[in-house]
C-alpha cells in the first residue's frame, strides 16, 4: 500500500488504528468482526484499553488473540501508565489517582472471588511492553499527542505528556509531513480528521462509540455502545455486595464549603467515600455538604459529598454523592 501524501510504500496491506477502548470487550469484538484484516494488517491500539469499562480483562484477552492472527502494536495510554503505577505501589498519590480514574473497574476484572488482584503472566507482559508511540511511514500513533516535535522526542522527558496532554502547544509541530494519529480527549460523534491529526477516541464507555480507521484510506469502522456504563468497584469480600475496597495512604483533597478553601489529605479511601485528615484547625459539622478535587496535576479528579460524622481524632469521614470526574 502506498501513503496518497508522498508515495512512501507501507509494508502492510492496511494499517489499523483503533481508539480508546476502556474494558468495553463487547465493542471491541464487534468492531474487529467489520474489519477487513488479513495477515499482513497492521492493528495500532492507541492506549487507555483498561479502566471504567466491565471488562478490561476480556479487552487485553481479546487483543491477544487477535496477535495470532495478523500484527498488532499496543500503545501506553494514561491508564494503563496509572495501572503500572498502582502494582508498583511505592508512591501513595499516584496509587490514589488510580482508584479515582476508574481504576476499580480493572482491578475488579482480575480479583478472584475473595477480591485478590491477580493479573496473568501474559497480560503482565502486555502491560509491560506497551510504547509510548510507534511510527509508520508519515503516522505517528501516540495516546495523547506530542508536545514536541517528532524528532526531539525523548520519552524520558515527555512520557508523561505523551500520555496526558489535552492540547498540543502552539509552538510544538509533529514535524514536516507527520500525521499524528490519536485518542484520549473523547468526544461524541464521527473521528475528527484534521490535515495534521486523527482523534478517534469517540467515547464509547460514556455511551459513544468504538471507532477504528485505516490511516491511508481513512475509512472508518465503527461499533455502537451496547450499554450505558456503570460505575465498578473492586468489593472487599465475595458476599460484600456494598462495601468497595479501602486503600490507605495519604492523597491530598481540597475542599470547599460554604466560600472556604480547606486542605485535607486521605487517611484511607475507596471508590464511594473517603476518611480525611484535616491539615488545618478547621472543622466541618457532620451534614456539611461538600465538593472539592481529589488529587493534584494530571489525574486530578473533582467530586462531591457530605461529611457523615467525626471521630475522636478529628477525622472526617465523607460519602461521596455522585462519581468523580475531570475538573473543568
Amino acid at each position: 500500500m502506498v501513503s496518497p501524501k508522498d508515495g512512501r510504500r507501507s509494508p502492510w496491506s492496511g494499517v489499523f488504528a483503533v481508539g480508546d477502548v476502556h474494558g468495553c470487550e463487547a465493542e471491541l469484538r464487534a468492531l474487529l468482526q467489520k474489519l477487513p484484516l488479513a495477515r499482513d494488517s497492521l492493528v495500532v491500539f492507541l492506549g487507555d484499553m483498561i479502566d471504567r469499562g466491565p471488562s478490561a480483562r476480556g479487552v487485553v484477552e481479546t487483543i491477544l488473540e487477535l496477535q495470532d492472527y495478523c500484527h498488532v502494536v499496543a500503545l501506553l495510554g494514561n491508564h494503563e501508565l496509572m495501572l503500572r503505577e498502582f502494582l508498583e505501589g511505592t508512591n501513595e498519590r499516584l496509587v490514589g489517582r488510580y482508584i479515582y480514574n476508574g481504576g476499580g473497574a480493572t482491578l475488579a476484572s482480575y480479583a478472584d472471588e475473595e477480591g485478590t488482584i491477580a493479573i496473568p503472566p501474559a497480560h503482565q507482559k502486555f502491560f509491560d511492553e506497551l510504547a509510548y508511540f510507534h511510527v509508520d511511514g508519515d503516522y505517528c500513533f501516540v495516546h495523547a499527542g506530542l508536545p514536541v516535535d517528532l524528532a526531539s522526542i525523548d520519552v524520558a522527558r515527555h512520557g508523561e505528556e505523551m500520555v496526558w496532554m489535552r492540547a498540543r502547544s502552539e509552538r510544538a509541530s509533529p514535524g514536516e509531513g507527520t500525521i499524528v494519529v490519536h485518542g484520549h480527549t473523547p468526544h461524541h460523534g464521527e473521528a475528527r480528521i484534521g490535515a495534521r491529526s486523527i482523534n478517534l477516541d469517540t467515547a464509547c464507555v460514556y455511551g459513544g462509540a468504538l471507532t477504528a480507521m485505516e490511516v491511508h484510506s481513512r475509512k472508518v469502522w465503527a461499533a455502537e455502545s451496547t450499554a450505558k456504563a456503570v460505575a465498578l468497584h473492586l468489593r472487599d469480600r465475595s458476599d460484600s455486595r456494598r462495601q468497595a475496597r479501602r486503600f490507605s495512604g495519604c492523597v491530598p483533597v481540597r475542599v470547599e464549603s460554604d466560600g472556604l478553601v480547606l486542605d485535607f489529605e486521605t487517611v484511607n479511601y475507596s471508590e464511594i467515600g473517603l476518611l480525611l485528615r484535616p491539615l488545618g484547625g478547621v472543622r466541618l459539622p457532620a451534614g456539611t455538604t461538600v465538593s472539592g478535587v481529589i488529587g493534584e496535576g494530571n489525574g486530578e479528579r473533582s467530586f462531591r459529598g457530605v461529611v457523615l460524622r467525626i471521630d475522636g481524632q478529628g477525622h472526617h469521614a465523607v460519602k461521596l454523592t455522585g462519581a468523580v470526574t475531570e475538573p473543568a
